[in-house]
């Protein structure tokens, strides 16, 4: 079973989530072990705010908030203290100040924010120095009475001095804003693959842009482009081994063709005759692939029309002469496009000789062509399998292992007509038989 292809944006996206998740967590850690020391207590820190808030000025003095100094008091047991006074003097004091704070009250108009702790027990003596600043005023306010001290405590001040303010950002960062951001860091990656999906291996030159990536995914496009050289290498050496080979063949079949012709009638000179014909054809379609690679660019500007009217004249002799009726419906007025007329022509040819070969011998062999550019050859004979309409056109692929095709004829049409921009299938024709339907690219036609 095939492994699910994994998301890179969403692996680092989780994977920096963890990273910074352990971070905070090592960071909330060290802040409770520092707050949250065994033997030192300090003074409630949210509870000192809240006392500090519950102290207004008004019209020159300071007032309290009694109902909300109560319940802050009543929540600390009772022992709640502070002191307060402002920038011009004005005192308010509730509570019972421990005599230890007493030399503090004079500084403590001077006294800037801070802390006291407590070692002793029951550490009432806790204080927190708070400022205000309210009506342009500045209010100093010593709160006390409500001590906080150990591990869990100092670990519960810390979760709520952080609060949902720290984590839901870093929440909404990692999980949302970072995987947009990977996302757009990944977009040379995404631009390659598709470059990869358009890139035609067989086009020498053919290669990956490594300038679309990053520096670490970079190495990957060069073992692509390096894995593509070899494959074009490849590709060189077959094509240069079928080419010789078959230029090779041709001298000793054309010397066997001059003796058997010497032999006296008979059917195995018939039959040797037929068999070398058919080697011959092999190393002609061989040439014809390889003059198809050598003339990537040798497109001009010719009528389709014409080109079928003359392939199927010259193919009108040997269509009626194996038995079949030939139809040809091609329109007078010119369908242009940028072609190969020879390479074309071949097409036409196989294309025939395929249904004279499959046809039964029998019924009709049409070639029609529209004013679109499509042109169709059909026959009327068995017809071509589902399962084997795309495997025909592979090298060397014969419906019949006995039969008398070299298996190359319909590769080279499929060949030429991609050259051409165009794509060739094959279906069933209207009352039987096989259908060959050749769409040529419409950006080549012109009408």
């Amino acid at each position: 079973m095939a492994r699910p292809i994994r998301s890179i944006t969403l692996g680092l996206a989780w994977r920096l989530f963890l990273a910074q998740a352990f971070t905070v967590l090592f960071a909330v850690v060290a802040l409770i072990l520092t707050w949250g020391d065994k033997d030192t207590w300090g003074m409630d820190m949210f509870m000192a705010e809240s006392a500090a808030n519950a102290v207004h000025s008004e019209g020159g003095r300071l007032v309290l908030d009694e109902a909300r100094w109560q319940k802050l008091d009543a929540r600390a047991g009772g022992n709640l203290w502070f002191a307060a006074v402002d920038d011009r003097g004005a005192w308010l004091q509730r509570g019972t100040l421990p005599a230890i704070h007493a030399p503090l009250l004079a500084r403590l108009p001077t006294l800037g924010a801070t802390e006291l702790g407590s070692l002793v027990p029951p550490y009432l003596d806790v204080a927190r120095v708070m400022i205000r600043n309210e009506d342009g005023r500045r209010i100093t306010v010593m709160v006390g009475g409500a001590p906080k001290g150990g591990l869990l405590d100092g670990a519960l001040m810390v979760l709520r001095l952080i609060g949902l303010w720290f984590f839901l950002p870093l929440i909404v960062v990692t999980l949302l804003v970072m995987p947009t951001v990977i996302h757009r860091a990944m977009r040379g990656v995404r631009r390659s693959a598709q470059q990869a999906k358009e890139l035609d291996i067989g086009q020498p030159g053919a290669r990956l842009d490594a300038q679309l990536v990053s520096t670490e995914v970079a190495p990957l496009v060069e073992a692509f482009n390096d894995a593509i050289d070899k494959v074009q290498q490849g590709y060189a050496a077959r094509d240069k081994f079928l080419a010789d080979a078959a230029h090779e063949l041709r001298v000793p079949i054309a010397v066997v063709q001059a003796r058997l012709s010497q032999l006296p009638q008979g059917e195995l000179k018939s039959q040797l005759l037929t068999d070398v014909a058919r080697l011959g054809n092999v190393a002609e379609h061989l040439l014809d692939l390889q003059r198809l690679d050598r003339n990537v660019a040798a497109l001009q500007r010719l009528d389709l029309a014409h080109v079928v009217r003359e392939a199927a004249a010259d193919l009108a002799p040997l269509v009626v002469g194996a038995g079949y009726g030939f139809e040809v419906d091609a329109p007078e007025t010119p369908v242009w496009i940028h072609g190969d007329g020879l390479a074309l022509g071949r097409v036409i040819a196989n294309l025939v000789h395929n249904a004279i070969v499959h046809g039964g011998g029998r019924g009709t062999i049409c070639v029609r062509l529209d004013r679109q550019g499509l042109l169709e050859v059909s026959d009327q004979g068995a017809g071509v399998p589902v399962g084997d309409r795309e495997a025909i056109f592979e090298p060397f692929h014969r419906l019949r292992a006995a039969g008398s095709g070299s298996g190359l004829g319909l590769h080279l049409v499929k060949e030429i007509v991609q050259h051409h921009g165009g794509t060739v299938s094959v279906g069933e024709a209207v009352g039987g038989g096989a259908s060959f339907r050749v769409n040529f690219h419409r950006g080549s036609v012109r009408r």
